[in-house]
């Protein structure tokens, strides 16, 4: 079995090319099939969660979380109903936003990529990464936990079982 380090460079590469022109089709899809907008109430000040369907096929969904001290972002992408890729994005504000205080350009922004082949992290970028190798446990938790995620947007749906076996 090959470590998240280890994997054969050419084929990683192949395979996050894949990822990538997914990506860009599914960005380019001007007319959905069905969007379907759930609000969510677990942050303070709301947020919401948007599947994408084309053709009855889900191929994309958003969540939007929004609280008084920041906010997250994370877009699911899908490839042959697996996860392929994952933008999640945090904005950290300096103080909460209804103090004076606060300043929009003093948040602070973590912006994290992850690659999937075969429900299996493949790689892993962060605009915090400090150049240091992530360890083999950090990516396996990580790994795990955005599988996690993506089970619990699904729950309520038939299309879990598909789309996380």
């Amino acid at each position: 079995m090959t470590s998240f380090a280890q994997k054969n460079d050419k084929v990683k590469s192949e395979e996050i090319k894949t990822i990538k022109a997914n990506f860009t089709r599914i960005n380019s899809i001007k007319n959905w099939t069905k969007i379907k907008e759930v609000e969510t109430d677990d942050s303070t000040e709301g947020g919401f969660i948007n599947y994408y369907f084309l053709n009855d096929k889900l191929e994309k969904i958003v969540v939007q979380k929004f609280g008084e001290s920041g906010q997250y972002l994370a877009e699911y992408y899908l490839l042959n109903n697996k996860l392929s890729f994952v933008f999640e994005k945090n904005l950290r504000y300096n103080v909460p936003y209804y103090l004076k205080e606060f300043n929009y350009n003093d948040s602070e922004i973590i912006e994290d990529r992850y690659y999937y082949s075969n429900n299996k992290l493949i790689n892993y970028k962060s605009n915090q990464d400090d150049g240091v190798p992530f360890s083999d446990s950090f990516i396996k938790n990580e790994e795990k936990r955005v599988l996690k995620e993506l089970n619990q947007l699904l729950k309520n749906s038939s299309l879990a079982k598909k789309i996380t076996k």
